[in-house]
């Protein structure tokens, strides 16, 4: 039997990983079998299982995975705390716009998979934890060594724009889910942009 190379391996394990993700956050953790990610990935149930032990290991991969709105946020580039303030201010704005919420439904597993890893294994649980803490730190990083925001200031943040998703999403087309995430939006911005300079 060939065997197959370590990059090859570990492009059929991104293959799966990221059917995962995609499937996941779609139609949710219990709505999607082993079958089904294998035929997404364009593999086999044995390659699934040489990669992963279960569906709930591969939950905990997607979950330890990039997360884009952890990228957005590490891509800010300010030349100053101010800048960076306004650039996170922005960030989460469209996060929270009502015309990207399926966007970032889709793509955001803080957000699309939120209630599937309250009922999930511990490990998922980390993995979601550990992604938390990582939006946390970039809504504190500032441009020197006093941090953007206080700490719970950050986390509220990162609340705000997680449940504005949610509530907005739950809400479908009524316009309260609009008005919901308006407010977050206006909040977060408050958030980032009147808070003082020194929070060491």
């Amino acid at each position: 039997m060939a065997r197959y190379s370590k990059a090859h391996a570990e492009r059929s394990r991104l293959a799966i990983r990221d059917s995962g993700a995609r499937l996941f956050r779609r139609r949710g953790y219990a709505g999607v079998g082993i079958d089904e990610l294998c035929r997404e990935a364009g593999l086999t149930r044995g390659a699934f299982y040489s990669h992963f032990r279960s569906k709930s290991a591969l939950l905990t991969a997607v979950l330890a995975g990039s997360h884009d709105f952890v990228r957005r946020l590490r891509a800010r580039a300010g030349k100053s705390t101010s800048a960076l303030r306004r650039q996170a201010a922005d960030v989460a704005a469209a996060y929270l716009a009502p015309a990207n919420r399926s966007a970032v439904l889709g793509g955001c597993s803080l957000a699309a998979l939120a209630a599937d890893t309250s009922r999930a294994e511990a490990d998922a649980q980390a993995a979601y934890a550990e992604a938390v803490r990582s939006v946390v730190a970039e809504f504190r990083r500032a441009d020197g060594d006093a941090p953007m925001l206080p700490l719970d200031d950050a986390r509220v943040a990162l609340a705000l724009c997680v449940g504005g998703v949610l509530i907005s999403g739950a809400c479908g087309d009524d316009p309260e889910g609009r008005r919901v995430a308006r407010a977050a939006t206006t909040a977060v911005r408050r958030l980032l942009t009147e808070n003082g300079e020194d929070h060491s």
